[in-house]
């Protein structure tokens, strides 16, 4: 990873942390204070994204670094990793929060009384958050990295579910105190909905999930545009966070010599990479004349 691509991720990362520190505190007091238990919830969820941020620190410091013996294809998957833990975090303050809002919900002794203090804090919490989140996702586009993509909707999770609380505060200023327990538990789902995607993408990853039919059609018609490429007889795939590593086999005529069989494999490698920006490494084998034989993986 280039040096500032690191430094823009470590920036914006303790940008966020420090917004959702505050966030955190003023969330919670505010929803003890003004009797929102939606809103303390969503307290909590701001300490779950500062949380994440501290996991994205680390590990996008691990992940700039190089290859080496132990890691000869680069250390990107430890931002996977640390993606797979936010999910399970998310999940984690969910299913307790979740459970707490139904509890309540079933109670009507605990149903509070929400005010202006708490409405006036969570319109800050949209506009701070959304704030976070535009900022957070430009710096993801510009470092092509899915991990800063993932907190960047963590973020926008965290301006939506605020969205949620204003709903219920409004509802029980109108008379209808049951509206903020409804709206903790939305806030609880979201934040579950949140952990269950990102978790799936990168559990896909760590266990070398390829690319879908479009992305494999893509590599195919690059290395088929190259002079020589007869066809080819095999080709697999896996993601390195925010790489693509590829390893091709294409057929070419036998009779040409190693010499310029050497060069269609260089040709097909500098392809693919200025083809698709996301791809990485690239492997190329040849099969000199050999025909695709059925049930060869595509």
């Amino acid at each position: 990873m280039p040096v500032d691509a690191y430094r823009e991720k470590r920036r914006i990362t303790i940008v966020a942390a420090a917004v959702n520190a505050v966030l955190a505190v003023v969330k919670i007091v505010g929803g003890v204070v003004g009797q929102s238990q939606a809103l303390v919830v969503d307290g909590v969820h701001s300490l779950s994204d500062l949380a994440s941020d501290g996991l994205i620190l680390g590990a996008a410091r691990i992940g700039a670094r190089g290859p080496d013996s132990n890691h000869p294809f680069g250390h990107a998957r430890f931002e996977t990793a640390a993606t797979l833990a936010l999910a399970a975090i998310l999940l984690l303050v969910a299913g307790g929060f979740a459970y707490d809002a139904v509890l309540r919900l079933l109670l009507a002794d605990q149903h509070g009384d929400p005010g202006w203090l708490a409405l006036a804090v969570a319109v800050l919490s949209v506009v701070a958050n959304e704030g976070v989140y535009q900022g957070t996702a430009r710096v993801a586009v510009r470092a092509e990295s899915e991990m800063l993509r993932a907190n960047a909707w963590h973020h926008r999770s965290d301006a939506l579910s605020s969205l949620v609380v204003i709903f219920g505060v409004l509802g029980a200023m109108a008379g209808l105190p049951w509206l903020d327990g409804v709206a903790a538990l939305v806030v609880a789902l979201m934040i579950g909905a949140i952990g269950w995607r990102l978790g799936w993408e990168a559990g896909r990853e760590l266990v070398d999930t390829g690319l879908d039919a479009d992305g494999l059609a893509g590599i195919r018609a690059s290395a088929l545009r190259v002079n020589g490429v007869l066809g080819i007889s095999d080709l697999r795939t896996r993601r390195m966070g925010p790489r693509t590593l590829v390893t091709i086999r294409v057929r070419i005529d036998p009779a040409i010599t190693a010499g310029e069989a050497h060069a269609i494999c260089v040709a097909v490698r500098h392809g693919l990479r200025a083809d698709i920006d996301s791809v990485g490494e690239v492997f190329v084998g040849i099969d000199a004349g050999r025909e695709a034989v059925p049930g060869d993986p595509q």
